[in-house]
This record gives structure tokens, C-alpha cells and sequence, in this order.
């Protein structure tokens, strides 16, 4: 594993291809699958850089330059910029903020991995996912979970 620390940013880069992220496009991979987005409206999160083109800035391997922060930090969206820059962006990109979201370390991303190849719920964090399992306990029983 390598990662830069310049600016003040982390930004892991694995050796390892994370099997839900399209490693062109740094996107999500999502095929046929039913969502309930519930919005989260913490003002702590992530910034990612998004360049100009529209695509995240990423290190090839679906991994996004990004930088902890409270939301309208206009420091860290500073930091962000200056970190793209650094890494041959022109600058005129924009940060995107992502309320709630954090980062993992790699022990925990194999964690998750391990636990969604399980079936189980991969993030203990992921207050939707949990709130979706209540939701499916409550309307369909104990037997939705034992299939």
C-alpha cells in the first residue's frame, strides 16, 4: 500500500481493486438493485474533488482525493484544491461535499468486504442499512432474515 500525505490530505492508494467501484470511472458498480436513499443532513463528512470534466480525481484505482471536514470549511476546500493542483490537476475542478461519510482504514474495508460476502451488514456505521433491516424485521419477521 502507498499513500501521500502532502497538504495535509490522506489519500490511499491499494494495490488491492475494491470490487464495488468501476476502476475506469471510479464510480459504484450497481446493477438491478432496490434503494431507499435516506438523506443524511450531518454537516460532518468528506470532501471529494470532482475536476472540471465532471469525473472524480481519483488514483486509478477508484480511490478519491479527498479531505475530512465540516461542511462550508472553506480551509479544507482550500487544502482539496491545492492537493489536486499538486497532483497535476489545473485547479478548476470543485469539491463536493458528502455529509456523513468517512474514511476506512484497509483493515476495515476488508472487514466490510468480508461481512457484505457473509451477508451481513458491511459498515456497523451505515445507519440506513440498519434502519432498513428494522424496517424489514418489523414488516416481515425474523423468517426475511433466514432465507
Amino acid at each position: 500500500m502507498h499513500s501521500m500525505t502532502n497538504y495535509g490530505i490522506l489519500v490511499v492508494m491499494s494495490k488491492t481493486n475494491n470490487p464495488l467501484i468501476n476502476p475506469r470511472t471510479g464510480l459504484p458498480i450497481i446493477g438491478n438493485v432496490r434503494k431507499k436513499v435516506i438523506e443524511k443532513n450531518y454537516d460532518w463528512g468528506l470532501y471529494v474533488y470532482k475536476k472540471a470534466s465532471g469525473r472524480w480525481f481519483t488514483d486509478g484505482s477508484g480511490n478519491v482525493l479527498n479531505i475530512e471536514s465540516m461542511r462550508g470549511d472553506i480551509s479544507k476546500i482550500a487544502e482539496l484544491k491545492n492537493a489536486a493542483k499538486h497532483y497535476g490537476d489545473p485547479g478548476d475542478g470543485e469539491a463536493v461535499f458528502v455529509p456523513g461519510l468517512t474514511r476506512i482504514s484497509e483493515e476495515e474495508h476488508s472487514e466490510q468486504l468480508d461481512r457484505m460476502a457473509n451477508g451481513l451488514i458491511p459498515s456497523m456505521n451505515d445507519l440506513g442499512a440498519w434502519q432498513a433491516a428494522q424496517q424489514t424485521l418489523k414488516t416481515h419477521g425474523k423468517e426475511a432474515f433466514d432465507e
